[in-house]
């Protein structure tokens, strides 16, 4: 391995979105490597791989020694039903394992220079129309409390001289997003909405979560930022732009009542019926141009040409 390549280790880092920033990163030139229960979907020479749990296990004292910068992904998915016992596992997989880089952070000598750490817009709870930048309050249901914690634990790295910014991420587009758990059940003609369906569903292409990833990397960028793209859009709309351009059965959706889902999903039920309408302009603000903007056209490109 070439020594003097910027390393970046990645936490949480065999998932999708883990696997395509590891891809961007190989290509930028930088060393990178992954920490994960499960190997990385991708090979190189640049590329190395510790099998670890960072929320059991105690990794290597010098895993961030000397390193670039160390990105947090790491954390149990949401896209499942919650018992009490899963929403535990949802919380320590994510404060429990930020708690374990910080503290290994804090014990090199030669500091990383960034911390970039995942964060969601479920920070912000059921906010209806509210127009929320990254200065708002935040909520108080389970997700937004999981969100404060989580960012409450990686700012700690600012201690030690690190810089720390938190990437509050919207529902992500791609093969591996949200409408990938949902596809089947769309071409089956049983996909719905939930509730009015007029709740705010704030969304992004995922190469614009690499790229905003790669750009927080590199810029001087601190504290938390909104990532999503495009106008404000409701949940309603945007599954039947995404039922029609899949090609599902029918040419209209269902409303689904939250009891219903609340049967079928558990407490997870309660995060679809929220309403986000976040601001990204801090993002563009500080100079991040997005690949996709547009809802119908981010549709097309992963369904359509699959990208």
């Amino acid at each position: 391995m070439n020594e003097e390549l910027k390393k970046v280790v990645v936490v949480g880092g065999s998932g999708f979105i883990g696997t395509k920033l590891t891809e961007e990163l190989l290509f930028r030139g930088y060393s990178v490597g992954i920490v994960d229960l499960v190997p990385p979907r991708t090979t190189h020479q640049h590329l190395t791989f510790l099998k670890a749990d960072f929320a059991k296990d105690v990794p290597p004292a010098n895993l961030f020694e000397g390193v670039y910068g160390v990105v947090n992904l790491a954390g149990a998915t949401i896209g499942k039903r919650w018992s009490k016992e899963y929403k535990n596992l949802i919380y320590k997989s994510r404060i429990d394992t930020t708690k374990s880089i910080v503290s290994l952070i804090s014990k090199t000598t030669v500091r990383p220079m960034v911390l970039v750490s995942a964060s969601a817009v479920g920070y912000y709870g059921d906010r209806k129309e509210e127009l929320l930048s990254e200065s708002e309050l935040p909520g108080t249901d389970f997700l937004a409390n999981v969100c404060i914690d989580w960012e409450r634990e990686a700012k700690k790295a600012e201690l030690s001289g690190v810089r720390v910014c938190m990437v509050r991420t919207a529902h992500v587009l791609g093969p591996g997003g949200i409408l990938a758990t949902l596809e089947p059940i769309f071409k089956l003609g049983l996909g719905g909405y939930f509730g009015k369906g007029d709740q705010y569903m704030p969304w992004i292409h995922y190469k614009d979560v690499v790229g905003i990833y790669t750009f927080a990397l590199e810029q001087q960028i601190s504290g938390p930022i909104n990532v999503s793209a495009g106008a404000p859009v409701t949940q309603k709309n945007m599954f039947t732009q995404f039922a029609h351009i899949i090609g599902a059965p029918f040419p209209f959706i269902f409303r689904i009542p939250k009891f219903f889902a609340w049967i079928a999903l558990g407490d997870f039920a309660e995060s679809l019926f929220v309403s986000q309408n976040t601001n990204s302009t801090r993002i563009k603000s500080l100079g991040y141009h997005y690949q996709c903007d547009d809802l119908t056209a981010a549709l097309l490109n992963i369904y359509k040409k699959g990208q």
